[in-house]
This record gives structure tokens, C-alpha cells and sequence, in this order.
């Protein structure tokens, strides 16, 4: 299975509904919920379905549509959101599609960047353990997870 790591500085496409949809790990340290905003970082994550069976594009993925090109598929559907404010050191997970798992955790942040560690687990055992940096306001794009005759793509955005 092949995983691309494509790093864009671009504003977040979608809205989240609610305080996201995180679950725990267990013996993870929980995300501090009640630390100061100015302290955390607000990840989004949106999952994506590229396709060649179609040639739509959600208009919900409209800022990410020219970084989507690149991977050469013909069609994008947005199929989840999820969204977690993280202080320092914390993690949290989420249940994507396809039955995979994604771990972040945030390893540290100054003004200009912020590190995670995000891991991607399947039925299969690790897909993806990677440290990554991803620029203040900016999103890191994670491809590859093959899913319904495509792949799912992973848009990170980290706010702060």
C-alpha cells in the first residue's frame, strides 16, 4: 500500500459539526480540554474519497481542489469530519472509513509550526506511523489508504 505526504498552506475547507468526535486510546493521556484556547491547537480532520468512477467534486473540498489534482483521480467526495482542540502533549483518535483508526498526538508547537505524531491503524495492523510538521493555519495532506475502488485522502489542518 503506498501513503503520500503532501504539506499545503491552505485554509480549511469545511466546517466541523460539534467538539469532534475523538475517542481516547486507551492509557493515552486525554487531550486537557480545560487549558486556555491560546495553548491548544484546533486539528481538523477531513476524509475524503478519491475515485476514477466519477468526475464530481464536492464543492465542500473547493480550497483543496488544485492539491487534489495532483493525485490524479477524477472524482472527491467528503464523506467525514472530524474536529479536536489538543493542548500540548495530548492525543486523541477518531474511526474513519474503510474501519481504520487515526491517532494524533501533539508533540510540540512554537509560533510558526506545529508537530504531531499521527498514526494510522487497520484491520491489518500499522498502515502509517509517521512525525510530521504542519505549518500554523496550515493543512498536511495524508493519501494512499486504498477504500471502494479509490483511496481515502486525509486533509490535517492544525489552527492556532
Amino acid at each position: 500500500m503506498m501513503l503520500t505526504l503532501l504539506s499545503f498552506a491552505v485554509s480549511s475547507p469545511a466546517r466541523a459539526d460539534g467538539p469532534g468526535s475523538g475517542h481516547r486510546r486507551p492509557g493515552a493521556q486525554q487531550s486537557n480540554r480545560s487549558a486556555p484556547k491560546a495553548a491548544k491547537v484546533d486539528l481538523q480532520l477531513l476524509v475524503v474519497h478519491a475515485t476514477d468512477s466519477h468526475e464530481r467534486v464536492d464543492p465542500k473540498l473547493k480550497a483543496l481542489t488544485r492539491y487534489l489534482s495532483h493525485l490524479r483521480f477524477t472524482g472527491y467526495e467528503l464523506l467525514e469530519t472530524h474536529r479536536v482542540h489538543i493542548g500540548a502533549h495530548g492525543e486523541d483518535s477518531f474511526t474513519i472509513a474503510g474501519d481504520r483508526k487515526v491517532y494524533i498526538e501533539v508533540l510540540s508547537k512554537d509560533e510558526r509550526r506545529v508537530r504531531l505524531r499521527v498514526q494510522i491503524k487497520g484491520k491489518g495492523g500499522k498502515l502509517l506511523d509517521t512525525t510530521l510538521s504542519v505549518n500554523r493555519n496550515g493543512t498536511f495532506i495524508v493519501a494512499g489508504p486504498r477504500y471502494k475502488g479509490g483511496i481515502l485522502v486525509l486533509p490535517l489542518t492544525a489552527r492556532y
